[in-house]
C-alpha cells in the first residue's frame, strides 16, 4: 500500500523546484496529500495511468477552473458520444496530409518573420524574443483566426490561464482573468459568426456545421476555440525551449541530431518525457476507487503529476537521465514500450487532442533552428531557471550563434 506524504503544494521551495519531492515520493513509494485543499497528488507511474484512464475519474474540477473562463463547457468536460463526436472534428481539423502541408507553411513563414532579426544578430532568446509570440500566431493562423491583434490575445491568453491553472488566486488576480476571459470572449464571438456556414475549411466552420456532426452554439464554438488555444498555446513554447536546452547542453548530442535529423523525433519523446510542460491534471472521483492499494472516498479530488510519473525509476530506468535511445531500449525490455510511455500529453479518452499537431510543430520548427543556427551555444555562465505550476517552463533560453547576413529562405523538412 502507498504510504501518504503530507505537504503544502503552495510551498515556494516546491513551486520553485518539484523534482526533490518526486524523487521523495518515489523512494517512499507514496501519494502526496495536500490537507490544505484536501486532494492527493498521484506521481506513480502506474497510479497516474490508472487515474487517466479509468471513468472513476472524472474531469469535474474543470467546471470550477475552466468553464468560467470559456463561457460554456470545454471538451474535456464532454463524455460518451458527444465527447466523441466533437474530438473527431478537432482532430479532422488538425490531422491529414493536407492540413499537414498547410501548417507547415504556417510554421514555416511565422518561424522565417520572427526569426530574420536575430539570426543577423547571432542572438536568440527562445522564450522572450521568439517562443511566445510564435506559439500565438501559429495557433490563430491553424485556427484560420485573425493574428492582427495576437499581442491582445497572447494578454487575454495569459489572464485565463492564470485562472485555470492556479490553486489559490488573490482578488485582483481573479479580477484580472475574469475581464481576460470576457475580452477574449468578446473578440471571438464575431469572428465565429462570420465563419458561421462558411465554405472554409478549419476548426470553427466544421464546429458549427450540422451536416458534419457539428452544430454547435456560438457560446459553445467560442469555448471549444478558447480549450483549443489554451491547450495548443500553452505549452509549445516551453516544450521547444526544453529541446534546445537538452541539445545545447550536450554539444555531441546536438552534432548527432543535426546531423541525423532521425534522431530529432526520439529527443523530442525524451524532452517531454524528462521536461514535461504540463505538470499537473485534475481529476474527482465519483465512486469509491483504490488507487495503490489506497481507499479513496467519492467525491476526492486528486492531481496526477506527469512529471512525477514520467520520473519514476519502476518505468524509466535512469530516470533522470536524458537518453534518446530509451523507447528503442523499452520496447526490448520485459516490461514493454507501451507501458513506458511518458504522460506530457496525458493519456486515455481524455489525451490532449493536439499531441499529434504539437509534436508535429516541434519537429518542423526545430528542424528550421537546426538548419540556421550554427556553432549554437548559450552564453557564458547562463543557468536554466524554470517557473509554473500546473504548466512549467524556462523563464528564458538564450542562445549564440554565428550570424547569418543573408536572405532567410526558411523551410521546413518533409
Amino acid at each position: 500500500m502507498r504510504n501518504i506524504i503530507e505537504f503544502d503544494a503552495m510551498d515556494p521551495a516546491f513551486q520553485r523546484d518539484p523534482i526533490p519531492m518526486f524523487e521523495r515520493l518515489h523512494a517512499a513509494d507514496a501519494m502526496l496529500l495536500d490537507p490544505a485543499i484536501d486532494a492527493y497528488f498521484l506521481g506513480r507511474h502506474e497510479d497516474v495511468a490508472q487515474a487517466l484512464r479509468s471513468d472513476v475519474f472524472t474531469t469535474a474540477p474543470l467546471a470550477e477552473s475552466a468553464q468560467p473562463m470559456m463561457g460554456d463547457r470545454v471538451l474535456a468536460q464532454m463524455e460518451g458520444q458527444e465527447h466523441k463526436a466533437k474530438r473527431g472534428l478537432v482532430l479532422s481539423a488538425f490531422s491529414g496530409r493536407s492540413n499537414r502541408e498547410r501548417h507547415a507553411q504556417i510554421i514555416a513563414r511565422v518561424t522565417s518573420a520572427l526569426l530574420a532579426e536575430s539570426l543577423r544578430r547571432g542572438r536568440l532568446d527562445l522564450i522572450n524574443d521568439f517562443g511566445k509570440a510564435y506559439s500565438m500566431l501559429v495557433t490563430l493562423e491553424a485556427l484560420g483566426l485573425p493574428t492582427d491583434r495576437y499581442l491582445d490575445v497572447i494578454a487575454w491568453h495569459s489572464g485565463v490561464a492564470t485562472f485555470v491553472t492556479s490553486l489559490r488566486l488573490t482578488e485582483a488576480q481573479r479580477l484580472h482573468s475574469v475581464a481576460c476571459s470576457q475580452a477574449f470572449i468578446a473578440y471571438l464571438t464575431p469572428l465565429v459568426e462570420d465563419l458561421r456556414g462558411s465554405s472554409r475549411d478549419g476548426l470553427i466552420p466544421l464546429l458549427c456545421n450540422p451536416a458534419a456532426g457539428g452544430g454547435m452554439t456560438t457560446p459553445e464554438t467560442v469555448a471549444l476555440v478558447l480549450n483549443v488555444v489554451l491547450a495548443a498555446a500553452e505549452p509549445s513554447d516551453k516544450a521547444l525551449a526544453y529541446l534546445f536546452h537538452h541539445l545545447v547542453s550536450c554539444p555531441t548530442l546536438l552534432d548527432r541530431v543535426r546531423n541525423d535529423r532521425h534522431l530529432l523525433a526520439p529527443a523530442i519523446a525524451e524532452t517531454l518525457r524528462i521536461s514535461s510542460p504540463v505538470q499537473l491534471i485534475p481529476r474527482q472521483i465519483n465512486d469509491d476507487a483504490t488507487v495503490g492499494g489506497v481507499r479513496l472516498a467519492a467525491g476526492t479530488r486528486v492531481f496526477c503529476m506527469p512529471g512525477a510519473a514520467n520520473r519514476d525509476p519502476s518505468v524509466f530506468r535512469d530516470p533522470t537521465t536524458f537518453d534518446i535511445n530509451r523507447r528503442k531500449a523499452a520496447q526490448q525490455a520485459p516490461i514493454g514500450g507501451a507501458a513506458s510511455m511518458h504522460f506530457a500529453f496525458g493519456t486515455g479518452t481524455h489525451m490532449c487532442v493536439g499531441a499529434a499537431f504539437s509534436l508535429m510543430q516541434l519537429e518542423l520548427t526545430a528542424n528550421i533552428l537546426l538548419d540556421h543556427l550554427r556553432d549554437l551555444r548559450t552564453p557564458p555562465g547562463f543557468m536554466l531557471e524554470e517557473e509554473g505550476f500546473y504548466t512549467r517552463g524556462p523563464v528564458a533560453m538564450p542562445l549564440e550563434f554565428a550570424p547569418y547576413d543573408g536572405a532567410v529562405p526558411l523551410g521546413p523538412r518533409t
